[in-house]
């Protein structure tokens, strides 16, 4: 065990190194995946999944062009104007756009005008606050298991392959794990009996700020809350009522607006539409829980690592039941409810919204780090020498996803950067790329590519598009048409089925979810459409 002042923080500091290197090393290491584009377009005041009849283009909304364009013309979406869009766009955006909350958006707008919108910049913004993250989960670790937990936790948390994939995501679940920490490191303060009086304000805005960043940190807030509650002999009432009241004239001016920000169409306002029956609401939990201690994810690590993990974490939790009712007495109670809360209330919003928030691991982030403290916990119960060996088998049967990682060349299997340099190499100024995608699937494509190569999108959700027209005018004078189809969300493509049946298809490649088909005219050099005589009915690109 790390012993004195000087070798806890010298500890404390050799793990945020660790952490800090392994953030760094990811942060440019793959491209931008739709969702990251989207938050970039957001905090620079850029509406994307609005209907089509409420674009005002003077508030930077995404609109179709009805003509081709340069890709630099497309990239106007992710980046800051002159002067930069202030806050009330960046709300205006997030009310039209987004189904969050709005403050990680507007702390990001800050962050990119300072930093500037690379992709480096943008996860950095991520990577610090997972970082920040460290020192607090080393507090609350220290305060429930003691100082032979506290490091632990902090070097469970540094390596975690998850974790570690979602600190660099530019999202906002970095932010929301730092919140949620913080939410529960200030309830252990305010329910101890001793706090001065400035606790109680720093629960609220901390609450509050978890509250506006992501809507499911409501459930760790609860959390705290009821075993704030719970423990009413030790907590004085007027504390916790004027802590909750505070909080709610925080949040308020945002979630008034909750019910019709939530219920507006956006483009992709279906893609968790995926009921949970019985029998998957009850395993969720543990399912999520697994993934996270396993350190599995889609970059599929060897099984042996699964089942090292498995060995390993057995090895805590059968210290952790050595503890008996111990386990759950006192602050520790509040960890467990903090775990129980993060990981069934995914399941409850699903049950009652029809979705499958539940099968996704980054929306149960917020319980990740409760889960490290109850290990750390666990790990504490051991010996010193056999703690240690079980932290090393962890980050050994870890290490795999961890490399895997690194090694890594796209995001969510969306390869946007691997696309634009394909067609970098082949494309001339006689092509257009068609991109068949969302709008944040165009500006992927746009902000990789050459800037001068010509564009056009086709957002079968907006309905925009028709069938021959703009077809025909879209490749009108054009020696060859490419087709990019990625991150459609299960958008028919009318206007692959024309080409078809209208072009030759000369070549075509699937890089993972991208496909890319090449067309070049029937007859001729160039495509050239005469006036269409008895032509099939125009479609509405659906």
């Amino acid at each position: 065990a790390v012993t004195g002042r000087g070798g806890r923080i010298a500890a404390l500091l050799a793990v945020i190194a660790l952490a800090a290197a392994l953030r760094v090393a990811l942060l440019d290491r793959q491209g931008l995946w739709a969702d990251e584009l989207f938050s970039l377009a957001i905090a620079t005041g850029h509406s994307l999944e609005h209907p089509a009849a409420e674009a005002d283009p003077t508030e930077g909304d995404y609109v179709e062009a009805p003509t081709p364009l340069p890709a630099a013309a497309f990239r106007r979406y992710l980046e800051h104007e002159d002067p930069p869009a202030g806050f009330r766009r960046v709300v205006r955006a997030v009310r039209l756009s987004d189904a969050s909350p709005p403050l990680y958006y507007l702390m990001l707008n800050r962050w990119t005008r300072w930093a500037g919108v690379s992709d480096a910049a943008l996860r950095l913004f991520s990577a610090l606050w997972a970082l920040a993250t460290i020192p607090v989960l080393w507090l609350i670790a220290r305060r429930v298991g003691g100082d032979a937990a506290a490091l632990p936790a902090v070097v469970l948390f540094a390596v975690s392959p998850l974790g570690l994939y979602y600190s660099v995501e530019g999202r906002m679940y970095s932010l929301m794990e730092f919140l949620a920490v913080s939410v529960v490191a200030l309830t252990l303060v305010v329910a101890s009996g001793h706090a001065q009086r400035w606790v109680v304000p720093a629960w609220s805005a901390v609450s509050g700020a978890a509250l506006l960043t992501h809507y499911f940190c409501a459930f760790v807030w609860v959390a705290c809350l009821a075993w704030l509650v719970m423990r009413r002999r030790r907590t004085q009432w007027a504390w916790i009522a004027g802590g909750v009241v505070l909080t709610a004239l925080l949040v308020l001016p945002w979630y008034v607006v909750l019910p019709e920000s939530l219920g507006r169409w956006r483009v992709t306002w279906y893609w968790l539409n995926a009921p949970i029956d019985l029998r998957g609401a009850l395993s969720a939990p543990f399912s999520l829980i697994w993934t996270f201690l396993s350190g599995q994810g889609f970059w599929a690590p060897l099984p042996r690592s699964r089942w090292l993990a498995a060995l390993a974490f057995g090895v805590v939790a059968a210290a952790l039941g050595r503890l008996g009712r111990r386990l759950f007495a006192g602050e520790r109670g509040l960890v467990w409810v903090w775990v129980a809360a993060a990981f069934t209330g995914p399941v409850v919003f699903d049950l009652l919204r029809g979705t499958n928030t539940s099968a996704i691991p980054r929306y149960a982030l917020a319980g990740l780090p409760g889960v490290l403290v109850l290990a750390a916990v666990g790990l504490s119960r051991l010996r010193p020498a056999l703690r240690v060996a079980v932290v090393l088998a962890i980050v050994l049967a870890w290490s795999s996803g961890v490399r895997a990682l690194l090694h890594l060349p796209h995001r969510q299997y969306e390869p946007y950067r691997q696309v634009a340099a394909s067609l970098n190499a082949t494309t001339t100024a006689d092509d257009l790329v068609l991109v068949h995608s969302i709008p944040s699937g165009v500006l992927g494509i746009a902000r990789y590519v050459n800037g001068a190569t010509t564009m056009a999108s086709w957002v079968g959700q907006l309905g925009q598009r028709r069938v021959p027209a703009d077809a025909e005018a879209l490749t009108e004078g054009r020696a060859r048409v490419i087709l990019v189809k990625i991150h459609e969300v299960g958008e028919p493509a009318p206007e692959e089925t024309w080409l078809r049946s209208h072009a030759r298809l000369v070549d075509e490649s699937r890089r993972l979810t991208a496909r890319v088909s090449v067309f070049r005219p029937l007859t001729g050099e160039r495509f050239v459409w005469r006036p269409s005589r008895g032509s099939a009915p125009e479609t509405d690109g659906r």
